[in-house]
């Protein structure tokens, strides 16, 4: 692709979801070798073949809680609305968790303690190993990860605001 196909699909994505693509814009300016890397990632922070859609999008809100109190946190409600998870699981998930049905409160602890190093509480480790095999905890796993990618270049550039009281729209 060139320079101008990228920056149509990013504007493209920016009308979509209403999102800021600024940084991308200019990671595309900057380099066009670097912005191919960029986009050479996202399918893997799309990736979802073994995970449930709610399971997926619960475990990519807390690991965008641990990185992103704005922005990119509203794209990812607006995501797993598209994506058919229910509006209460969401707004449940953006509010810390602790109200979730019990494995989705499982997960989203475990996704949050992976996100921000913490040391897994063995009961919780035991649940999620019991509930999910290897193969989707490795994709819990590059769930997390990959939402830790789009804030972290963006405060790399400066666009982040700073953590403050903000409220979201639950609907897509």
């Amino acid at each position: 692709m060139n320079t101008n196909d990228y920056l149509t699909e990013i504007e493209q994505f920016e009308s979509h979801y209403k999102y800021d693509t600024t940084y991308m814009k200019e990671l595309l300016a900057s380099s066009i070798d670097a912005y191919e890397v960029f986009a050479g990632f996202l399918p893997m922070a799309r990736l979802r073949e073994k995970l449930s859609p709610e399971v997926f999008w619960v475990a990519r809100l807390a690991g965008v809680l641990s990185e992103d109190c704005g922005a990119c946190l509203q794209l990812n409600i607006n995501m797993a609305a598209e994506a058919g998870v229910d509006a209460q699981i969401i707004q449940m998930a953006v509010g810390g968790g602790s109200e979730l049905p019990s494995i989705l409160r499982d997960v989203f602890y475990y996704a949050q303690a992976i996100s921000e190093n913490k040391i897994l509480d063995p009961d919780l480790k035991q649940r999620i190993d019991d509930q999910f095999d290897k193969g989707q905890r490795l994709e819990l796993g590059l769930c997390v990860a990959s939402a830790k990618v789009f804030p972290t270049i963006k405060r790399s550039l400066g666009l982040t605001q700073s953590c403050s009281l903000m409220s979201f729209s639950f609907d897509s």
